[in-house]
C-alpha cells in the first residue's frame, strides 16, 4: 500500500501507467474535503484501445478513475510495476451542463462536444471511419456519487486522459451516457457518422462504443439510463441501415486486448458488451445482466415481456491466509430476491493472480443453496465465485477475496551440535520453488539473542545446501527466511538450537 500522497494541485480525475506487460489489482481512494472515499478497483492495462495500425498509442497502464474534487490519493497494487507514474486531470469547476438539445429532428437529444468543453480537448488529427454493424456497451468505472452538473466536467476529463495520458487521437468512446440519462457526444467526426474509435480493440472500425458514466460491477444502471442508451442505439444501428436485433459476422482485427486473433469471424449481438470481444469485465456483471433488457428496448421501444430475477451470492474464505501446499475451504450461498435458496445451480470458482480471471473449477450448490470447496493455492491470488445465470435467473458475482499464501521451507539437515572453527552444513527445500533464502544465525550472550551472521542462499528446483562456521562456542540459534515478493508472503522456519563447544 502506497503512503497516502498529497497533490500540489486539487484533481478531479486520475490514473495510472507503467511499463511492461504486468496487469496488477488495483485499488484506490481519494479524500475529498475531510473524509475518504471508499477504495475503487480500477482496471489495469485500460480496457479500452485503437486498433493496431491506425496511428493511436496502444496504451499501457489503468482506466481512469473520475473522483470529483480530490487533493490526495492512496493506491495499493497486488504486485509491484517498473515505472509507475500517476496522472492526474484537473477540469477545475464546471458549471451546470446546459440542456441537452438534437442538432437534427432524427437523433436522439444529446449534449455536443463545444458544450461539453471539448475545445479543451482538441482531436491530434482527422477521425478515420469505418461502419457501425453492432454497438458496444462500455462503462467507465468512475466512482456514482456524482452530480448532473458534474457530468460536462467528467467527459472533457475522460477526453483529456484518453488524449494526453493514452497518446490517443482524442476520446476513445463515440458517445457517453450519465445516470441522469443525458447523452454526450464523444468521439469528433460526427455522431451520425461511423466514426472509429478506440473502445473496443479488435472491432472498432466495424462498431460504435457508447460508456455508461459510473461502476457498474455490482450496481445496476438506472431506467433514465437505459432508455437513453436504448434511444441512441435504434438511432445509431437505423441511421446506418442495420437491424435492430438479430446477429450479425465481423472480422476481428486482432491486438493484445481482443479475445479474438486478427482475422477471426465471430458472430455477435447486435447490442454487445465489451467483454463479449474483450478481455475485460467490462460493462461490469450488474450491467451486463441488464443487456437481454437493453436489446428489448433497443427492438421494440418498450421493456422486455419477460420478467428476469435477482440472484445474490456470497463466498468467504475460512482462512485468508495458507502455507503452502494447505487447502483454503471457500463456501457461500445462492439465494433468490426473497432469500430463498437456488439449488443445484453450477457456480464457477475464479482465480486472479495476474490481473485476469480464470475459472479453476465449476461447483454445484446443494438443496440450501450452499456451496464448499478447497482450493491449494500456488501463489498470492484473489478468488471470487461466479454464477453464469439462466432464464429468469440473473448473473451474480461474489465479492473479491484475497488469498494469500505463505511458503513452506523444510529443514532435512540441521546440525544441533558443532565445534567452533568447524563448518557446519545445512540443507531442505522450499515450496513453492525460491531463488534466494536467507540464513540468520543468533547467538545467545547474556540473556539476549545476538544475529552474528546472515547470508543469502540460493536454492535451484526448490532445493538449498548451505553452510556456515561458528567462530566462538555458546548457545546458537538459526533459522531460514523466504522473503516476501509479488508471489508470497514472507514465511520463516523454526528457531533451531545449536550448542557449540571449542575443540577438544
Amino acid at each position: 500500500m502506497s503512503s497516502r500522497l498529497v497533490t500540489p494541485r486539487r484533481f478531479n480525475l486520475v490514473g495510472m501507467r507503467w511499463r511492461g506487460r504486468s496487469r496488477p489489482e488495483i485499488e484506490l481512494r481519494v479524500r475529498r474535503g475531510g473524509g475518504w472515499s471508499r477504495w475503487a478497483h480500477l482496471h489495469a492495462e485500460g480496457d479500452h484501445n485503437p486498433d493496431a495500425g491506425r496511428g493511436e498509442r496502444q496504451a499501457a497502464g489503468s482506466e481512469p478513475i473520475w473522483v470529483g474534487r480530490a487533493g490526495a490519493v492512496q493506491y495499493r497494487l497486488s504486485r509491484r510495476v517498473p515505472g509507475l507514474r500517476l496522472h492526474f486531470v484537473d477540469v477545475g469547476v464546471r458549471p451546470a451542463r446546459l440542456r441537452a438539445r438534437a442538432a437534427q429532428a432524427t437523433p436522439p437529444p444529446y449534449v455536443t462536444r463545444a458544450q461539453w468543453g471539448a475545445r479543451g480537448c482538441p482531436p491530434r488529427t482527422s477521425p478515420d471511419y469505418g461502419e457501425v454493424r453492432a454497438v458496444h456497451v462500455h462503462h467507465t468505472v468512475s466512482l456514482n456519487d456524482y452530480t448532473p452538473a458534474e457530468s460536462p466536467g467528467i467527459v472533457l476529463a475522460i477526453c483529456r486522459y484518453h488524449r494526453n495520458s493514452n497518446g490517443w487521437n482524442d476520446i476513445g468512446y463515440n458517445a457517453l451516457v450519465d445516470k441522469y440519462g443525458t447523452l454526450f457526444e464523444g468521439r469528433a467526426g460526427g455522431l451520425d457518422q461511423a466514426v472509429v474509435g478506440a473502445q473496443a480493440q479488435g472491432f472498432n472500425s466495424v462498431t460504435a462504443g457508447i460508456a455508461n458514466i459510473g461502476d457498474h460491477t455490482s450496481l445496476p444502471q438506472t431506467p433514465e439510463a437505459l432508455a437513453a442508451l436504448a434511444s441512441y442505439i435504434r438511432w445509431k444501428l437505423t441511421a446506418h441501415g442495420q437491424p435492430l436485433a438479430g446477429r450479425v459476422t465481423v472480422t476481428s482485427a486482432g491486438g493484445s486486448l481482443s479475445r479474438y486473433g486478427a482475422g477471426a469471424r465471430v458472430t455477435l449481438e447486435r447490442v454487445i458488451g465489451h467483454r463479449d470481444t474483450g478481455r475485460t469485465e467490462c460493462p461490469g456483471a450488474a450491467l451486463y445482466a441488464q443487456l437481454p433488457e437493453l436489446r428489448a428496448l433497443v427492438e421494440t421501444g418498450s421493456v422486455a415481456p419477460f420478467q428476469s430475477f435477482v440472484t445474490r451470492l456470497t463466498a468467504g474464505l475460512t482462512q485468508d491466509s495458507v502455507d503452502f501446499g494447505e487447502a483454503a475451504p471457500i463456501s457461500g450461498a445462492l439465494v433468490d430476491p426473497s432469500g430463498l435458496p437456488l439449488a443445484g445451480e453450477r457456480l464457477e470458482l475464479q482465480v486472479a493472480s495476474d490481473g485476469s480471471w480464470r475459472t479453476a473449477r465449476r461447483i454445484t450448490t446443494g438443496p440450501d443453496g450452499a456451496f464448499f470447496t478447497e482450493l491449494k493455492p500456488a501463489r498470492r491470488m484473489y478468488v471470487r465465485v461466479r454464477y453464469p445465470g439462466r432464464a429468469p435467473l440473473r448473473r451474480a458475482t461474489s465479492t473479491r477475496l484475497l488469498l494469500r499464501l505463505h511458503p513452506v521451507i523444510l529443514v532435512t539437515e540441521r546440525p544441533r551440535r558443532g565445534v567452533r572453527g568447524e563448518p557446519l552444513a545445512i540443507a531442505g527445500s522450499v515450496g513453492p520453488r525460491k531463488p534466494v533464502l536467507r540464513l540468520v544465525v543468533q547467538q545467545q550472550r547474556g540473556t539476549r539473542w545476538r544475529k552474528v551472521y546472515a547470508r543469502s542462499v540460493r536454492a535451484r528446483r526448490g532445493l538449498f545446501e548451505t553452510s556456515f562456521t561458528p567462530s566462538r562456542s555458546g548457545r546458537y540459534r538459526y533459522y531460514l527466511v523466504a522473503p516476501s515478493d509479488l508471489d508470497t508472503d514472507r514465511g520463516a522456519t523454526e528457531r533451531f538450537p545449536l550448542r557449540v563447544t571449542n575443540p577438544a
